[in-house]
């Protein structure tokens, strides 16, 4: 099929991506800062992180029904949440990493693990109802929906580039305790904005809660048997829950790869400067090889290369940093030929569960796109920093001549292998083809509109 959506559309529903900027000092520094500026013990760090995502993975598992049920305005129930959910957004990324240094220990792991908790369990929500403006917007044609994800994933380049700086802006800039605070502000700011287009954008296509076709109507029940009662949707859920978990256990350690193994945190950030380069050149080419793979072989190849790389890291690269540049910019082409078509696969999933039941629960369908990266981020980072753990490091330590190694099995190996455990799921167990997910979609908008 042609893309038949606007290049206004299509641009607007990309700039989510700076969603992704206002979000990313926390996302990808919250355990730097936790440990190196709150000074909180890698054990109790883990410990409270695991108690949040708990209560995140609870909420992301509702967050379609969520939408589905609970009425906050009179426009579209996807773009309400846009609208309200940005501003309490923007204080939870702030509180995330406010200095509570001078406040006892108890104070400042509370700080840190309810602002987390909040800020990720509404992105829940705001993510789910992303996707489900994006739908609207879109209509039934998949080549709308790769267009718009795939300029997503294009800008979000961008931003990874303006992202890789943090490393050094965090290090020096004159406000010592609080330059992640100044940073994540800075950071912030567009982030509302953006959203706001992106609801406005879907005016007159997303239904207000209560107001879809009859039958449309999700329970508690219906999300999950949308997962239990799809074999589909199972093994793409179980895949990418193992991806996830290899990515946070890599993602929970890699900064102190530079403090503690190289001995320069600034370094960092010409580490991220050359991958987000790397990342801009394949986010141009490796989705049209995505294309040509198809989705499931995009995810297959994708997760494979990355799983290699992190274990060539964990060989090469405790001698030479500059092998890690090689390695983790080598990865980029893997996650840029799979990351624009994970959306539009867990939307496949719910066409095909329509098709076959005639239930609708696209929406929820959608939302469980979230929840594999909460367990993820649960299990992997919290494996993760027990594993940092095991290894003997504690904040401001100094390594003895046996510890990198220790800490490069950890923190790169072991990954490496979860990643390679991903791919081979999606290889032997998923089977939804490009062409049976446009036929489905094409065909439920063919019944919805003699409705």
């Amino acid at each position: 099929m042609q893309v038949t959506s606007t290049k206004k559309e299509i641009w607007t529903m990309g700039s989510y991506s700076l969603l992704t900027l206002a979000i990313m000092v926390g996302f990808m520094y919250l355990n730097t800062f936790a440990t190196e500026v709150l000074v909180i013990p890698a054990a109790t760090l883990a410990t409270a992180l695991l108690v949040a995502r708990v209560i995140d993975f609870a909420v992301s598992l509702f967050a379609g029904a969520i939408i589905e049920k609970v009425k906050i305005g009179k426009k579209g129930k996807n773009q309400c949440w846009l609208y309200v959910g940005r501003w309490i957004l923007a204080v939870s990324i702030l509180l995330e990493v406010c200095n509570t240094s001078t406040a006892p220990m108890v104070v400042r792991v509370a700080v840190l693990a309810v602002s987390y908790t909040v800020l990720n369990s509404l992105m829940n929500v705001l993510q789910t109802a992303y996707y489900g403006v994006l739908a609207a917007v879109a209509g039934p044609n998949p080549a709308n929906r790769n267009a718009m994800t795939i300029n997503m994933t294009r800008q979000s380049t961008v931003v990874t580039i303006i992202c890789s700086f943090i490393p050094t802006l965090v290090t020096v800039l004159p406000f010592g305790s609080w330059n992640y605070f100044v940073v994540a502000f800075a950071f912030m700011v567009p982030m509302p904005f953006a959203l706001g287009m992106i609801a406005d954008a879907a005016d007159g296509k997303d239904l207000p809660v209560g107001e879809g076709p009859a039958g449309a109507s999700v329970s508690v029940g219906d999300m999950i048997k949308t997962l239990t009662q799809n074999p589909q949707i199972m093994i793409l859920f179980l895949a990418f829950t193992v991806l996830y978990t290899g990515q946070f256990m890599y993602q929970a350690n890699y900064t102190y790869y530079f403090i503690y193994v190289v001995g320069d945190f600034t370094k960092l950030t010409v580490a991220t400067l050359v991958s987000a380069g790397v990342g801009f050149v394949a986010a141009m080419i490796m989705p049209k090889v995505g294309s040509k793979l198809g989705k499931k072989g995009s995810c297959v190849f994708g997760f494979a290369l990355f799983g290699v790389g992190l274990i060539c890291v964990n060989f090469l690269a405790i001698e030479n940093w500059i092998f890690y540049i090689i390695f983790m910019s080598m990865s980029m082409f893997g996650t840029y030929t799979y990351m624009p078509f994970m959306v539009t696969m867990f939307l496949d999933c719910g066409e095909y569960f329509l098709w076959k039941t005639g239930k609708d629960t696209r929406a929820v369908a959608a939302g469980l796109a979230s929840p594999p990266m909460k367990i993820g981020m649960a299990l992997g980072g919290s494996i993760g920093l027990y594993l940092l753990n095991s290894t003997g490091f504690m904040p401001g330590f100094t390594p003895d001549a046996a510890w990198p190694a220790k800490f490069m099995r950890a923190s790169f190996m072991i990954p490496g292998f979860v990643y390679i455990a991903a791919a081979l799921i999606m290889l032997l167990f998923y089977k939804i083809s490009d062409t049976d997910a446009a036929k489905y979609a094409q065909e439920n908008a063919d019944k919805m509109a003699q409705k």
